[in-house]
């Protein structure tokens, strides 16, 4: 890009090198100059209370609005396939999915008929209700998913108020885009020859949006709060993914260095060549399993396309999260798991029995909790309101037939509920034995280890189940007492902290001592270095979110297991999660050389 192009009509910087630092979302090197979108491409809206005989009228243009926004998307999934393959559609599936949802559909018509408002209002409300559901979750992915939801909703109140928000399509020079946040379908629509980068103040890692950064190969930087607020339209910057650093105005020097910094990148070898279909070894032929973490049944095209072999979680309860506040009935699931057990295959899927708070799913006698995280959920909750539990139960076993389905108990702590599941899955199965029920009495039962209390009594829990599966985003938090969203202190989240590579050892000894598989199916195996150090902990199954498993797939590929364990039996002496970052990052490059060049060439 010429910076000094006079008859662009973008200004030129003013101050000089500002550097922000965010997360890596997606890598590479993105020089050019600041195109600043709107919060979110949102518009206000108005409330406006309507007569009785407006209210059909109102009805029918939400209708037609979901007619219009259904064409979109189906026009920009078409986009995404040409452009990145059928593996990305999924990402346009759920946003149909949420557009076309009956009960979602129902609830937005009830709004407009109960409260006799606009059908931009019902959309704005009744969207609100469930985000805010999503953001109680305690599983980040899930969270997340309340930007798609928000995307689909910003789509119906565009098409509703005839608002023309920004076109990304008619982007004519090539631009850093900066926003709040941009939604994936936004992302989806880019022109992608035009678009160098992307930097937000909020989003994750495990967002659509970055998700779909990475498929594009388009650096991006998310989380940088107020990165709207420090630049405006035309400003040069620079966006280090890799590093997830973003420079502000930078000096000329400065741009110097990273065009060229680009330039080299630019000219390594691609990692197109990854052999996803092959089992995972390491260099002395320790096999290790990759299986991926699901939420939405449209996902289950990925597992082929990425290597996964099987489904290590299916979050179930994006199921009910759709649905609030109804819930899905016995034979929708069924149906459901019919289709996760036929789709997994031989490698199967483990089904996480929901993990939400009563108050989300407007039980009655359950108000919302000054604490959620620590309050009455997940097992807590399913043992409590046993009939949802039962439900859920029945329906697992029902289309276990294949045998190939797996229950996991979320956040047990006590050998109590653990055993009081089980009476609840007894009282299940003979119930379906007296109703001449077609059903699997053998199906596998799990815990997750997500609490320093059921880490410390795992051997108990190991000898009355049949698997365990460590869950590390919760058990770190809980470990380290860390609210890893409070940006006060998500500094202190330290994956390498000793006491918790002392409990996943734990762990991997009381697994070996029991004869029961271990899985690790936290953010930390979606990460090369910390999967590695799992891998040398004794770990041999791990689960992350499909995209992640070619990348995990090569960096384990040049590793020796015994060399790591040696590196790892080292590190658990160690006093803190800096010394044992410092021996990683020493010790690393001289044991497995191919593993620097691995992962430059995802860089």
């Amino acid at each position: 890009m010429d910076f000094s192009n006079e008859s662009s009509p973008i200004k030129k910087p003013t101050q000089r090198d500002v550097r922000m630092q965010g997360l890596a979302a997606s890598s590479g090197i993105a020089v050019g100059r600041a195109l600043r979108l709107d919060e979110k491409g949102r518009q206000q809206i108005f409330y406006v209370v309507v007569s009785s005989n407006q209210v059909r009228s109102e009805v029918r243009r939400l209708r037609d609005a979901i007619t219009e926004a259904r064409a979109q998307l189906e026009e920009i999934r078409s986009k995404l396939v040409r452009e990145l393959g059928i593996e990305h559609s999924y990402i346009l599936d759920s946003h149909l999915m949420m557009l076309e949802d009956e009960r979602f559909q129902a609830e937005l018509k009830q709004e407009i008929r109960a409260r006799k408002i606009n059908a931009e209002w019902a959309v704005r409300a009744v969207t609100d209700r469930i985000v805010s559901a999503y953001k109680q979750v305690q599983d980040s992915y899930l969270r997340e998913r309340s930007t798609d939801l928000e995307d689909v909703a910003a789509r119906l109140i565009n098409i509703l108020s005839g608002h023309t928000k920004f076109n990304p399509e008619e982007l004519n020079e090539k631009v850093v885009l900066v926003a709040e946040d941009i939604l994936p379908s936004t992302v989806a629509e880019l022109n992608f020859n035009n678009v160098l980068g992307f930097a937000t103040n909020s989003g994750g890692l495990t967002s659509h949006s970055a998700i779909i950064a990475r498929a594009l190969n388009i650096p991006a930087v998310v989380g940088l709060h107020d990165i709207t607020l420090k630049i405006k339209t035309g400003d040069a910057m620079v966006i280090d993914g890799t590093a997830g650093e973003v420079i502000l105005r930078p000096t000329k020097p400065l741009i110097r260095d990273y065009l060229e910094k680009s330039e080299h990148e630019a000219k390594r070898p691609t990692n197109s060549a990854t052999r996803v279909a092959e089992p995972t070894m390491t260099i002395d032929g320790v096999r290790i399993k990759l299986r991926a973490n699901l939420e939405l049944p449209n996902e289950i095209v990925s597992l082929p396309l990425f290597g996964a072999e099987g489904i290590g979680l299916y979050r179930s309860e994006f199921m009910f999260l759709n649905r609030l506040p109804n819930l899905p009935d016995e034979e929708e699931q069924c149906l459901l798991y019919s289709w996760l057990a036929e789709s997994a295959g031989d490698a199967g899927a483990s089904i996480r029995i929901f993990d939400l708070g009563g108050d989300k799913l407007s039980l009655q006698g359950f108000e919302g909790e000054a604490n959620p995280a620590l309050g009455m959920r997940a097992i807590r909750l399913s043992l409590r309101v046993q009939e949802i539990f039962k439900t859920q139960l029945r329906a697992i076993f029902r289309a276990n037939m294949q045998g190939n389905l797996r229950v996991i108990l979320p956040l047990v702590t006590t050998i109590n509920e653990l055993r009081e599941a089980k009476k609840i899955i007894e009282e299940v199965k003979r119930d379906l034995k007296n109703e001449r029920v077609k059903y699997n009495p053998n199906t596998k039962l799990g815990v997750m280890i997500e609490v320093p209390a059921a880490a410390m009594m795992a051997d108990l829990f190991a000898h009355e189940s049949d698997y365990l599966c460590v869950g590390t985003n919760d058990l770190i938090q809980y470990i380290l007492a860390v609210d890893r969203a409070n940006e006060s202190v998500a500094h202190l989240y330290q994956p390498f902290h000793p006491a918790v590579l002392r409990t996943l050892a734990h762990l991997v000894r009381v697994a070996e001592a029991e004869n029961k598989p271990l899985e690790v199916c936290g953010e930390m195996a979606s990460d090369p270095v910390q999967a590695i150090a799992l891998v040398g902990l004794g770990v041999r199954t791990l689960s992350m979110v499909p995209t992640s498993i070619p990348l995990i797939k090569n960096a384990l590929a040049t590793i020796d297991c015994s060399s790591v364990r040696e590196l790892m039996t080292k590190a658990l002496k160690l006093a803190s999660a800096d010394e044992v970052q410092e021996l990683l990052s020493k010790e690393l490059p001289n044991q497995a050389p191919r593993l620097v060049a691995a992962l430059a060439s995802q860089s």
